[in-house]
């Protein structure tokens, strides 16, 4: 019997630590133009801060739509009232690494900037903002979750924001009790 416990506990650490965000492709496909090394600073320009069109889970379309910040989890008060977003990149040494700059400006001021490194990934930047966050022990008395988000183009060269949050409960193993969602934003190129 200790050693049946000891498995499912180590077997429960390993899951979580395994963990891996997996984004659906087929909910961006139809409206994507894919970044390449050669074309990579085109993702560079200014956006309008609130998104025009939410694509949630099963490619369904919601008049719910969210405003970057919130799209990528930034945890400040200072992007509540803007009104703009202005996104530089900047290659790194490393080979498809890039660093993204994201200023946030209301009325042309500016009032909150922040960094991510991100991976040229299949057409698409990988943010390097993963996060996870595991209570008790994962996947038998606690849950884990796990954030993170990738930036590309739409065809008319808006910007394209996709999450994946993967929410995995306590006795999971047992009744399948979490979730994994898929969503993806738009915005509106200014310049």
């Amino acid at each position: 019997m200790k050693n049946f416990v000891l498995i499912v506990a180590f077997t429960a650490i390993i899951l979580s630590l395994n963990s891996c965000v997996s984004f659906s492709r087929k909910m961006i496909q139809d409206d994507l133009s894919e970044l390449k090394e050669e074309n990579v600073q085109m993702i560079n320009g200014q956006y309008g801060y609130k998104g025009y069109e939410h694509i949630r889970n099963g490619n369904v379309k919601s008049d719910k739509t969210e405003n970057v910040g919130e799209m990528l989890d930034v945890k400040s008060e200072a992007v509540k009232n803007v009104d703009k977003l202005i996104i530089k990149s900047k290659p790194l040494a490393k080979s498809k690494m890039y660093e993204i700059q994201f200023m946030l400006l209301k009325e042309d001021t500016l009032k909150y900037t922040f960094t991510y490194k991100a991976r040229l990934k299949n057409g698409l930047f990988l943010l390097k903002n993963f996060t996870s966050h595991c209570d008790e022990i994962p996947y038998l008395f606690g849950g884990c979750r796990i954030f993170q988000s990738r930036i590309g183009l739409t065809k008319d060269h808006n910007l394209l924001i996709q999450d994946y949050y993967d929410n995995s409960g306590a006795f999971l193993l047992f009744f399948w009790a979490g979730y994994t969602i898929n969503y993806a934003e738009k915005y509106k190129r200014i310049h």
